[in-house]
C-alpha cells in the first residue's frame, strides 16, 4: 500500500526530517519558519513523479496573470491543486504547476515570499504548524481562526474550505461493523474489550491517540493493541489479524477495500479541512478567482477524495487524469 505522512503528524516528524530531503510522501513535517534545503520549482507536474513544473496552455485571451499553484508531495494534495489549475485554466489563466514542491515548511514561506500564489493547505495545520496554536476541536472556530490570521500576519486568504476531514480515525471492515454493532467511537468505546486494535506506536501514548479517546469517551480499553507502521494497517486489517486499526478518514484504502469508518460523535480529533489559500495581491486584482474555485468546495467529500486517492495510490492512475474526470463528473470542467 501507497504510505504517506498525515497532516496532524507535522509536529511529530518534526524532530526527525531535519535533512534536506524533504520531498519524500508527506504532508507536514516541521516549523514554518524551518526552511529545508530539499525540494525545489522544479518537481513534479501534473501527477508525475519528478519532471520539471511546466508553463500549461491558457484557454482565454492572454489578459489575465500566470498563477503559480504548488501542492505537497502525496496523492490528496496534488489532486485537489491539479483540480485548482483546471479550473484556473478553464476561466481563462495560464497555470504553471509546481506539484510535490513540498511541505508547508517549504510552500508557505514561497507563497509569502510570492514565488508561489496559491496551493491547498489544510486548516488544522494553519492553526498548529503555521500559527504554532494549540488544537481546536470546532472545524469553524478553526476555519475562522486561521482566515483572520493569516489575513492579518501574511495577507493571504482562505477561501472555502471543503467538507473533507482529512484526520485521524478508527476504521474496521464492513463485516467486524455489522457483527459488534459499531458505527461511532463511542460504540468502539464500550465494544473495545472484545476488540483487537492495530496502530502506530505514537498513538498509545499521544493526547491525541488512546489517552485522549479514553478521557474522552470513557473506555477504550482494548482485547489487545499491536503497533505497526502506517503502512502496514490495512494489510493487518484485511488479513484478520485485528479487528480495527487506526486510519486517516481520507485514505484511499478505505474507498479502494470498502471500510468503515467510525464517526467521531464527540468531534475528538482535531479538524483538517483543505481549502485554498491565495495571495491577496492576486486576488485583489483577480477577485473572481474565489467563483471559479469555491464551487469545488462542496464536492470535495471524505468519500468522493478517498475514491480520488485510490485511483491514484491503489490503481496508479495519473493524477491529472483522475482530477479531471472528477471535475467533468461534477459538471465543474467542460
Amino acid at each position: 500500500m501507497f504510505t504517506r505522512v498525515k497532516p496532524w503528524m507535522a509536529g511529530l516528524l518534526g524532530l526527525v526530517l531535519l535533512v534536506p530531503a524533504l520531498a519524500g510522501c508527506g504532508t507536514d513535517t516541521s516549523t514554518a519558519t524551518t526552511a529545508p534545503s530539499g525540494p525545489t520549482a522544479t518537481t513534479a507536474p501534473a501527477g508525475g513523479t519528478g519532471a520539471t513544473a511546466t508553463t500549461a496552455p491558457a484557454g482565454g485571451t492572454g489578459t489575465k496573470p500566470t498563477i503559480t499553484i504548488a501542492s505537497k508531495a502525496f496523492a490528496e494534495e496534488k489532486l485537489v491543486a491539479e483540480m485548482y489549475a483546471d479550473l484556473l485554466e478553464q476561466a481563462g489563466y495560464t497555470v504553471n504547476r509546481k506539484l510535490g514542491l513540498g511541505e508547508t515548511n517549504v510552500i508557505q514561506p514561497a507563497l509569502v515570499k510570492g514565488d508561489v500564489q496559491i496551493y491547498p493547505e489544510y486548516t488544522g495545520t494553519g492553526l498548529t504548524v503555521v500559527l504554532k496554536m494549540d488544537p481546536m476541536s470546532d472545524a469553524q472556530q478553526v476555519f475562522d481562526t486561521v482566515s483572520k490570521a493569516y489575513e492579518t500576519q501574511f495577507k493571504l486568504t482562505w477561501l472555502d474550505p471543503a467538507p473533507m476531514n482529512d484526520t485521524q480515525a478508527l476504521a474496521t471492515t464492513k463485516a467486524i461493523a455489522d457483527q459488534y454493532g459499531l458505527k461511532t467511537l463511542s460504540d468502539v468505546a464500550t465494544k473495545a474489550p472484545q476488540l483487537r486494535l492495530v496502530c502506530a506506536p505514537a498513538f498509545i501514548d499521544r493526547p491525541d491517540g488512546i489517552p485522549g479517546l479514553q478521557k474522552a469517551y470513557g473506555g477504550f480499553k482494548f482485547k489487545d493493541v499491536k503497533t505497526v507502521d502506517f503502512s502496514l494497517f490495512y494489510k493487518t486489517l484485511l488479513a484478520g489479524q485485528t479487528d480495527m486499526t487506526e486510519a486517516f478518514s481520507t485514505d484511499g484504502a478505505i474507498a479502494g477495500n470498502n471500510l468503515v469508518v467510525m464517526e467521531d460523535d464527540k468531534h475528538f480529533f482535531p479538524p483538517y479541512q483543505v481549502a485554498p489559500v491565495v495571495r491577496d495581491d492576486l486576488l485583489s486584482s483577480n477577485p473572481d478567482i474565489k467563483t471559479v474555485l469555491n464551487p469545488l468546495a462542496p464536492k470535495l467529500t471524505n468519500d468522493a477524495v478517498s475514491a480520488m486517492n485510490w485511483e491514484v495510490e491503489g490503481k496508479k492512475r495519473e493524477v491529472a487524469d483522475v482530477a479531471k474526470e472528477f471535475l467533468k463528473n461534477n459538471g465543474l470542467l467542460k
